[in-house]
């Protein structure tokens, strides 16, 4: 009596479906986490706190935080005035507050816990090109450019300007400019203090120098062009939680994947390949 081939089949059928489960897992996975640098202006002692979320909305709007870090590396924290990351790199910029001598640095790491931190750096970069790193307040990628907002300190008149760059390397130590940007809609943008993206929004950071009391405001943007320029904003955001938002320096993200890439891990691969050799056997039992 011939053995029916069905559960051999239906086995397969089985194997195959959890080979779709963890394609689809792998390829769906992505990492997101967005963030909020708060300082308080007008004091040099206090270190830096930086906010995680899990939503570009509840960055915004400072909703549903997921964690407080105070970096706090023999001190420094203090003067943390921004951050942000590429998705593969992580950075804070340091600038002592108070002062419009000395240039900013621009700390490195491997991980998003290690910038939260302030642990385990992998450097310490000193741009300053023709002295201009002194007002270095912030800086961010989406993923392909990069970018620093100058500001000069202790002044609320003079806008801000955004110099962009190719590379990570050229936005750490200011070499290479690819462009200079004058954001000034009304000229609103002496208070740009930090921007950032996820890859797919971009955002400016305003908060009034110079003062403690009036809340940041953060303005999205659907391009980086917009962005940079500070045109046809999508949104204006006015996060206070418990009235912190006065605080708020800087924001940043990790990257979106740009576009979602659907690569199997080899384990999978392997999975589907068992399926399939094992849809060939039940068939050859089946034809003989």
């Amino acid at each position: 009596m011939r053995r029916s081939a069905r559960p051999a089949f239906m086995t397969t059928l089985r194997v195959l479906a959890l080979a779709g489960v963890a394609f689809a897992g792998t390829a769906g996975m992505a990492r997101a986490a967005y963030w909020n640098v708060f300082n308080v202006e007008g004091e040099a002692a206090i270190p830096a706190n930086i906010v995680t979320y899990a939503t570009l909305a509840d960055m915004l709007g400072d909703t549903n935080r997921t964690g407080l870090n105070a970096p706090n590396n023999f001190g420094f924290a203090r003067n943390i005035v921004g951050s942000g990351s590429d998705g593969v790199t992580f950075w804070n910029v340091f600038n002592v507050e108070g002062e419009a001598a000395i240039p900013a640095n621009i700390v490195t790491y491997a991980t998003r816990a290690d910038m939260l931190g302030d642990t385990n750096r992998t450097g310490l970069h000193a741009p300053n090109s023709f002295g201009f790193a002194r007002n270095i307040i912030g800086s961010g990628s989406d993923g392909l450019a990069y970018w620093n907002v100058f500001n000069v300190e202790g002044e609320a008149a003079i806008p801000a300007n955004i110099v962009t760059y190719a590379t990570l390397a050229d936005m750490l130590g200011d070499t290479n400019r690819t462009g200079l940007h004058a954001p000034n809609n009304f000229g609103f943008a002496r208070n740009i203090v930090g921007s950032g993206s996820d890859g797919e929004t971009y955002w400016n950071v305003f908060n009034v120098e110079e003062e403690a009391a009036i809340p940041a405001n953060i303005v999205t943007y659907a391009t980086l062009a917009d962005m940079l320029g500070d045109t046809n904003r999508t949104g204006l955001h006015a996060p206070n939680n418990f009235g912190f938002a006065r605080n708020i320096v800087g924001s940043g993200a990790d990257i979106l994947p740009r576009p979602p890439v659907s690569v199997a891990e080899p384990g999978t691969l392997a999975l589907l390949g068992v399926g399939l050799a094992a849809l060939g056997f039940a068939r050859r039992r089946r034809e003989s």
